[in-house]
């Protein structure tokens, strides 16, 4: 029997963008979402404007996120998995289990409490970020005490909704689509594992995404170490991109680089700021000219950062390749940047086994041929954003948008072979 439903895994923007395209055609959607919050990382990314638009698009993945989770086409499930796909094309059965969230959405009023009385550390429960949709508080099993065996109800007691349940268990549920959207997003590249860099040993030095959500909570930028403004700044660019794990081009680390250091010469125009670089790609629209604007007033060096140590008096040493120079040299900076790349989801594998669809070598989800980056090996299953490839926002809008047309093709196919079937009888 024909279904007209289609499933949506992943509530980032490619898609949520798929999600809206399809429910705005009259399609009904399942969006599921493996963490509690709709919109992936993108949620949590800061506008860039100074006085004018930088077109980051960080405020399109906030208003899309408003729209898809108040659709009455969309129905969006958080804390879900898909466990097992049966059927064919027109007519898929979909296995998923929900985990609890512990907290009550609706009854959740984010005044904090809990956090303030949680005895773990790190605390236990805490909030999303900023933008989150739902705004409701989070309780990581991993780190509570009672689920470590332990006899603590603290943040229990002390919410004043009685939003917090310990007892409630994952529910399990089967969905009939027609359809499947694969949206799973990517895994920011861990910097600790650049070791040398000194990620996670010295405190002033942050990621991209650390930057992106300094200014999306506080709006300017402190030092981390002893809350001074920071007056010489450096990015590193490639920060697992273009190396022996990871061969690709993440697409989009000169892009937040250099418009993260526009905002910053904003600011405070007496700020320093140097941007470290293999090569910088400067694709896209508007992006060459953007360059051109910072190109004088943003030290730019072509050289590759090898190790970074803490000085005596708190700076931070770079020492680095100037590949114009042939020669190894060292500077002292304020902050420094690691520009991190995109990585491919750690659950790509187990979703793909239970999907039956292809991994590429580089551990995205391979697309059928080169000139349909939407369709995979099964029928009826399609790709959409990063989870096929690295993408910046704009793009995976498009990308979003192309697997929902190709959604529509095999719905529209499967009630013309159904009213065929009919009219033969």
């Amino acid at each position: 029997m024909e279904n007209r439903n289609v499933l949506v895994v992943g509530s980032g923007i490619s898609g949520v963008a798929s999600a809206l395209e399809l429910a705005n055609a009259g399609i009904s959607v399942y969006l599921i979402e493996k963490e509690a919050a709709v919109g992936g990382h993108s949620a949590s990314f800061c506008c860039k404007a100074t006085d004018i638009c930088s077109r980051c698009s960080a405020c399109v993945v906030l208003d899309k996120i408003k729209e898809a989770v108040t659709h009455p086409r969309i129905k969006v499930l958080t804390n879900s998995t898909i466990t097992r796909l049966s059927g064919e094309p027109g007519n898929f059965h979909v296995e998923i289990v929900q985990r609890s969230r512990y907290v009550d959405e609706e009854r959740c009023i984010a005044c904090g409490l809990c956090t303030e009385v949680c005895p773990a550390d790190p605390k236990a429960i805490y909030p999303p970020f900023a933008e989150a949709t739902p705004f409701s508080y989070i309780l990581d099993e991993g780190l509570c005490l009672r689920f470590k065996g332990e006899k603590c109800d603290i943040c229990q007691r002390s919410c004043p909704t009685k939003a917090i349940e310990f007892d409630l268990k994952p529910k399990e549920q089967e969905l009939s689509v027609g359809v499947v959207i694969v949206a799973t997003g990517f895994d920011v590249f861990d910097a600790k594992a650049k070791g040398s860099l000194g990620y996670g040993r010295h405190p002033n030095v942050l990621t991209g995404l650390d930057l992106e959500q300094v200014f999306t909570r506080e709006g300017y930028l402190r030092l981390p170490q002893n809350g001074k403004e920071p007056q010489n700044i450096a990015f590193i660019q490639c920060v697992g991109s273009r190396d022996k794990g990871h061969g690709y081009c993440s697409q989009v680390c000169c892009k937040y680089a250099m418009k993260l250091a526009g905002l910053i010469k904003y600011q405070n125009p007496d700020t320093r700021v140097t941007i470290f670089y293999i090569d910088l790609q400067t694709a896209g629209k508007g992006f060459a000219q953007f360059y051109e604007k910072y190109k004088e007033s943003i030290r730019f060096v072509r050289g590759v950062p090898v190790e970074i140590l803490e000085t005596v008096s708190g700076e931070l040493e770079v020492k680095f390749e100037d590949i114009s120079q042939g020669k190894v040299c060292r500077d002292t900076f304020d902050l420094v940047v690691l520009s991190v790349g995109i990585s491919p989801g750690k659950d790509s594998w187990d979703l793909a086994r239970i999907l039956g669809i292809n991994l590429a070598d580089d551990g995205f989800f391979d697309a059928k041929d080169s000139l349909s980056s939407n369709e995979t090996n099964v029928d009826g299953v399609f790709l959409a954003g990063t989870c096929q490839g690295p993408r910046d926002i704009p793009d995976s809008i498009a990308h979003g948008i192309a697997a929902a047309s190709k959604a529509l093709q095999v719905l529209a196919g499967s009630a013309s072979q159904r009213r065929g079937k009919q009219g033969r009888h």
